[in-house]
């Protein structure tokens, strides 16, 4: 995925090599002939001595790997570092931001007194199980902050009792993964719940191109699973498709692609890949378009009476998230974009900081739906604050932000509050069995004000989401208005039932 940058640019991936050594203590194998004794010369035989012990004492065992001492705790990070991730992008967010958040713990005196160190398990894309393997043999407490295209590659291997690991990755993309107990996210996805909420919204304000919508799967089967969740959702949100295709992972042709949603008469588009294939699909819209004549689609009454109705009932919907959130809407001097017959509806994946002002030029449909607040409302967020300043400060001034590197800080903080449980309702311990079961209690959580309320222990998502569209200057909120908010309704959450139990391992 192509990265954007939120400050600066950054255009190579940091990647740490963590060298162990291993010391073997030599041992030498002991002399068990002993001297020779003569029998005595008697009559009457002598007893028969014991038998001696021949057993050939080995090195000392070697002491169980915990990750944690009295002076640190070592965690991991599994992300897709070295191959460039084709498929999805963005991992290496993951690997910065928990150098970031080390830093930031460290430098308030540690977690439970211990200084954090962090070491890397490249996945490489296709290599997931083996850095599982390599996790569990290793000696860390704790998987925090990872994000990797093929996470439920290995799953059985963590949920061995020979491993173990306290488990808080950035996200939970597979099935398998969502679904194993050792597995806590804090804003997590859910195999049987999902949000709806925007396919609701955007039926209420364009009811001619909800009934005609196309989405496009990426040729993975990671990406098949979440877009069938994805589809039921939606179309209980209000969403009618009438058109799905498969893309390939590299040389896909968007033209043909696009041209076949036209004939098919899509006027909305759920897009659930990465940016950097929805902008190639809107270049080829764009290119497709520059050769019709002009029309003027104007906008339905229908269209015109719903998109008013739905913005009179905006402030009915929208809750303050987290700790002295609310706030007006600041004017970022850019108008909001006008509606027209169509909408293109990305989820997270498509929002960075700087990739605004570069899809602008394709079009004012785009909506892009997040869980988390904008980096373009600092506000008095300060998880927010601190994830780019320690970012920047102290691990690459050059670096990205993105949701992908808060989605893992955010999973960090719910490490810590796990730890913290832990050390006080066993009077100061510490064991991997503590913090999941200290995990297991966490039924309400915002990621200290990053996102809306979740339940991590039962994998329950938030209901809150907002819409923002990319404008020339950057994102601007679109739903709800007002900044600080977003829109939490109870009913943004839709039971899956089709789907629910799509690719996961029967075992």
């Amino acid at each position: 995925m192509r990265l954007a940058r939120f400050f600066k640019l950054v255009t190579a991936p940091l990647v740490l090599t963590v060298a162990l050594a291993l010391v073997v203590a030599g041992c030498k194998t002991p002399n068990l002939q002993g001297p020779v004794v003569s029998s005595p010369d008697l009559a009457t035989p002598t007893p028969t001595p014991p038998a001696l012990d021949a057993t050939v004492p080995g090195p000392t065992a070697a002491p169980i790997r915990t990750g944690v001492s009295d002076e640190v705790i070592r965690i991991g990070v599994i992300a897709d570092t070295s191959a460039g991730n084709a498929a999805s992008g963005g991992s290496e967010s993951a690997w910065l931001a928990m150098r970031a958040w080390a830093h930031a713990v460290n430098s308030t005196g540690g977690l439970g007194g211990r200084d954090v160190e962090v070491v890397l398990f490249d996945a490489n894309v296709f290599d997931h199980r083996d850095a599982i393997q390599q996790a569990c043999e290793s000696d860390i407490f704790a998987l925090v902050g990872s994000y990797a295209l093929f996470d439920g590659d290995g799953v059985d291997l963590l949920n061995d009792e020979s491993c173990l690991l306290p488990d808080f990755p950035a996200a939970a993309l597979s099935p398998d993964r969502r679904a194993s107990p050792v597995t806590f996210v804090s804003n997590p996805t859910s195999n049987t719940i999902w949000q709806a909420g925007p396919a609701q919204h955007l039926s209420e304000r364009f009811p001619d191109a909800a009934g005609a919508v196309g989405t496009v799967v990426l040729d993975l089967p990671v990406a098949f699973y979440r877009a069938q969740r994805e589809i039921e959702a939606s179309e209980k949100g209000g969403f009618d498709f009438v058109f799905q295709a498969t893309a390939e992972v590299i040389d896909e042709d968007y033209h043909a692609l696009f041209s076949a949603m036209l004939e098919a008469g899509v006027l909305g588009i759920n897009w659930s890949a990465d940016s950097g294939r929805l902008m190639e699909l809107l270049e080829a819209r764009a290119d497709l378009f520059a050769q019709l004549p002009a029309f003027d689609f104007g906008q339905s009454e229908e269209g015109a009476s719903a998109a008013t109705e739905g913005d009179s009932a905006e402030a009915g919907r929208e809750v303050p998230v987290g700790d002295d959130q609310e706030q007006p809407q600041e004017d970022a001097g850019e108008e909001e974009p006008s509606d027209g017959p169509t909408f293109v509806l990305c989820s997270a994946d498509c929002y960075t900081p700087s990739w605004a002002a570069e899809v602008s030029e394709l079009g004012s449909d785009l909506w892009v739906s997040i869980g988390m607040f904008p980096f373009e409302e600092p506000g008095e967020n300060v998880e927010l604050v601190r994830y780019v300043l320690f970012l920047r400060e102290e691990v690459d001034e050059e670096a990205e932000v993105d949701l992908i590197g808060l989605s893992s800080w955010a999973s960090a903080l719910l490490f810590e509050e796990a730890v913290n449980r832990a050390m006080f309702t066993s009077g100061g311990g510490l064991t991997r069995e503590l913090v999941i079961d200290a995990a297991r209690t966490i039924t309400e959580w915002d990621g200290r004000g990053l996102h809306g309320s979740t339940n991590p222990a039962e994998g329950i998502p938030s209901p809150c989401f907002m819409l923002v569209s990319p404008t020339p200057s950057g994102w601007i909120r679109r739903h709800p208005p007002t900044a600080g908010t977003m829109d939490c309704d109870s009913d943004n959450l839709v039971d899956l039932v089709e789907t629910a139990t799509l690719g996961l391992d029967s075992s």
